[in-house]
């Protein structure tokens, strides 16, 4: 697993938090006394969560590059939202203030963050994660991670982050309940060509998406699905989305509308 540590001059708001978070995932709390990081995790052949002020950060056992949480791309998409401009996902997905929306790839959440800055206060988006330490990391950064512009940092509040596998937490949803369901299957060609995923790679889960996983998604979602892929990507025909072609991007989008579309 790991060890919860601080940074070397932690403020009581952050010794509270590392050890509150110890104590919630029953993990060892390990004070830094001046530590490095490598010297902490050769002492305990674990990795090592560091809280700080501003960031929760990761570094996985036998690596030196640590992984955190950061709004990324979605800083300027929503302030480009806010500038009263257009987002392709936004778009694509037909988001309106009010919506219940389900990112079922959260990853480090930049989609979702934008997400839920479309559907607004009334709206709520929850972010799936299958693996623990990206769930909690992103958890925890979204509640400290501090931007300028206010309207970002309500957004990443107000997201919901569950640790739970895509297939297994659309099996327990009705029918419906969602009015857009979204995936961004990350781990195809797109991670390979991106040098700043590097320290997710390990914690990655790079299984494909399943017709059984398509099928619960069209099941739950009210008004549309959502799929992010590389443009070489086959799941675009493969499960029946339209295609929404980008020629400036390697990325695509791809929908199935509920009303018109079928699987």
């Amino acid at each position: 697993m790991y060890i919860v540590t601080t940074c070397l001059r932690p403020t009581e708001t952050v010794l509270e938090r590392a050890k509150a978070h110890a104590s919630d995932y029953d993990v060892r709390f390990v004070e830094r006394r001046k530590h490095s990081i490598e010297t902490l995790m050769e002492r305990h052949q674990v990795g090592v969560l560091v809280f700080d002020k501003r960031r929760v950060e990761y570094t996985p056992f036998g690596t030196t590059e640590p992984f955190f949480f950061h709004p990324s791309s979605s800083v300027f998409r929503v302030k480009q939202l806010l500038r009263g401009g257009n987002d392709p996902l936004v778009d694509i997905a037909g988001l309106q203030q009010g919506d219940r929306v389900l990112d079922c790839t959260l990853g480090l959440g930049s989609d979702s963050i934008v997400m839920s800055h479309a559907v607004g206060e009334s709206g709520h988006v929850t972010g799936i994660e299958s693996e623990f330490v990206t769930a909690m990391l992103v958890r925890e950064g979204m509640a400290v991670w501090i931007e300028k512009e206010e309207a970002l940092n309500e957004a990443m509040r107000r997201i919901e982050v569950v640790h739970q596998d895509a297939l297994l937490y659309l099996k327990t949803c009705a029918s419906n309940s969602f009015d857009v369901v979204y995936f961004d299957p990350m781990f195809e060609k797109t991670i390979s060509e991106s040098v700043h995923l590097n320290p997710l790679r390990s914690l990655a889960n790079d299984a494909p998406l399943s017709i059984q996983l398509m099928q619960e998604a069209v099941r739950v979602a009210k008004r549309r699905i959502v799929l992010k892929a590389h443009f070489e990507s086959e799941a675009f025909e493969q499960f029946g989305f339209t295609r929404v072609v980008r020629k400036t991007s390697k990325l695509h989008y791809g929908f199935i509308d509920k009303e018109t579309g079928s699987f």
